[in-house]
């Protein structure tokens, strides 16, 4: 049997609701998803320390490279003026501080935040202030690394039991269909029922 976890029945059921699939099919689509079982123990120790001690006040913002520009929008003619809107940027396969799963999760999570050359970006123009911009991006980083750094549940008994009585109903219907169809394709054939 697969391995399951609560939060991929949670959103097979989601999707089977909203897109009016079956919850087996919608099993099936959402099975790539891990569980704790399908990262390595070191891995898993690695986040779970990373998460113990890990805040917003201990990101090493003075690594990354920040620039300013100019902000669009309200302001009157201080936005004209001053370069308030901030671009946060760094290099994430080289930040050591991160442990390689959450790398590897805020890949998968913000792909369209890295750019070719592999940077993580970040943009704030939230305020007209620089300070409270770069405040901005920090919370958006610590935002991200968060929920990357989430371990999906080991699944329940009841959960795996529930699963697996789907997955027999879908093979049994599945097996139902091929029959169905076989007869429907043999009565086609030249000579059947011909004695």
């Amino acid at each position: 049997m697969e391995r399951w976890s609560t939060r991929l029945w949670q959103r097979a059921s989601a999707a089977a609701g909203s897109t009016g699939l079956s919850a087996s099919v919608a099993v099936r689509r959402y099975a790539r998803y891990p569980t704790i079982d399908d990262i390595p123990a070191e891995d898993v120790e690695a986040v779970r320390r990373f998460q113990a001690k890990f805040s917003r006040t201990t990101i090493p913002y003075k690594q990354f490279t920040v620039t300013f520009q100019r902000s669009s929008g309200a302001g009157g003619q201080n936005v004209n003026k001053v370069n308030t809107k901030v671009h946060m940027r760094f290099k994430l396969d080289d930040q050591a501080w991160i442990p390689r799963y959450v790398r590897q999760r805020m890949r998968e999570l913000e792909s369209a935040r890295i750019n070719s050359n592999g940077e993580y970006l970040l943009t704030s123009e939230k305020t007209r202030s620089q300070r409270h911009n770069v405040d901005d991006c920090l919370d958006k980083l610590w935002q991200h690394i968060e929920r990357a750094s989430a371990l999906p549940k080991a699944p329940s008994a009841e959960m795996k039991q529930r699963v697996q009585k789907l997955q027999q109903a879908e093979k049994a219907r599945m097996a139902e269909s091929k029959k169905r169809r076989s007869q429907r394709k043999a009565g086609r054939r030249k000579g059947f029922g011909d004695d």
